[in-house]
């Protein structure tokens, strides 16, 4: 049995990231499964990709790693990169995807962002919708979080045995993009030397290995290396931080006007750790945490200025700070930070067709 349904799209209002869309259909469900439901719906494009009430990848979430996630504190994307080929249609390209999480879907996509093709296997029933016809009428133009291609710092974990500091890895920071309503991109990466692999490592979401994990979300809800300052005070990772003084500090072996900011976690009269934090312009130059309870452990991490490695090269070649290339292997790279977003403003035609097995 073959049922074909159409779908349109038609996006009401765009504020930041958030579209309002209504979508029409004539699509019935099929064994109490329902794929598109109709209706007006608000959708986040950068913290929920590829929702199917708005099937749309921003560009800048494209990369040719065979694994990787998007995460935010919505949704997580887990995808992976099968191969290019060249559209006359639309003057451009189309990447192929396998996406692993939260579906099992085949997607092709177009390189502004649309999507051309889904296919999943639900319960028997093969679901494939495919694009029929888009109107664009609208571009928006993210901005820099920061000029800097990365921040890279040095790990430097305290050692019993010889009663000082010792490094103990690289820590690099990378962000691609602000996004209106300041929805910000970041990447962090634990550089690993393993001979063969790609500096930037690997790392697991839910379970399974990926290359990079793009974190999706707001500079205050984000781990980043910068410390956040609103009407109630100065944050780093939503502690609050008391301020200290001002003082000089060379950190590897570059001097800095820093503010100092202290963090205790006391319960009763016991302090069961303390964090310090020394920022240039909110800038995190140098962390430093030292634990008592349950088990004693200090650490710090020193900024390593003008440094930074390219997370894509393969260990043991390092490139120089003078590299901008975007923190993961984009499929359609730009030399500045800067990328488009085309968002689908009028009216997507999508075509459905299930067949039961």
């Amino acid at each position: 049995m073959v049922e074909t349904a159409f779908i349109n799209y038609n996006v009401i209002d765009l504020n930041g990231t958030w579209v309002k869309v209504n979508v029409n259909s004539n699509y019935t469900e099929i064994n109490n499964i329902s794929f598109i439901r109709p209706g007006n719906f608000t959708v986040n494009y950068a913290l929920s990709p590829l929702n199917l009430s708005y099937p749309y990848l921003y560009p800048g979430f494209m990369s040719s790693s065979i694994s990787y996630a998007i995460k935010s504190n919505v949704s997580t994307v887990i995808l992976g990169y099968l191969n290019t080929s060249t559209n006359s249609s639309v003057n451009g390209n189309t990447y192929l995807y396998n996406e692993y999480s939260p579906v099992v879907a085949k997607i092709s996509v177009f390189d502004f962002g649309v999507v051309q093709d889904i296919v999943r296997n639900v319960s028997g029933l093969e679901f494939n919708m495919r694009l029929v016809n888009y109107e664009n009428s609208s571009v928006l133009q993210a901005t820099n979080f920061t000029d800097r291609p990365g921040y890279l710092y040095v790990n430097l974990t305290y050692s019993n045995y010889s009663g000082t500091y010792v490094p103990s890895g690289y820590v690099e920071y990378v962000y691609p993009a602000l996004l209106p309503g300041n929805i910000l991109l970041m990447l962090q990466y634990n550089m690993q030397e393993i001979e063969g692999a790609p500096m930037g490592g690997f790392t697991s979401i839910n379970g399974q290995e990926v290359n990079f994990i793009i974190n999706v979300g707001t500079p205050f809800s984000l781990t980043t290396n910068f410390l956040i300052q609103n009407s109630t005070g100065i944050y780093w990772n939503s502690i609050p931080l008391n301020f200290v003084g001002n003082i000089v500090k060379v950190v590897q072996g570059t001097p800095y006007n820093l503010s100092e900011y202290i963090y205790k976690n006391v319960r009763g009269n016991v302090t069961f750790s303390r964090l310090a934090i020394y920022a240039s312009k909110n800038l995190i130059v140098e962390q430093e945490y030292n634990q008592t309870s349950p088990s004693p452990s200090s650490y710090k991490l020193e900024l390593m200025n003008g440094s930074y490695i390219d997370p894509n090269i393969h260990y043991p070649y390092l490139t120089g700070y003078q590299n901008t290339t975007l923190p993961f292997k984009a499929i359609n790279p730009s030399e500045s930070f800067t990328i488009a977003v085309v968002v689908t403003l009028v009216v997507v035609a999508i075509l459905v067709i299930l067949h039961k097995r």
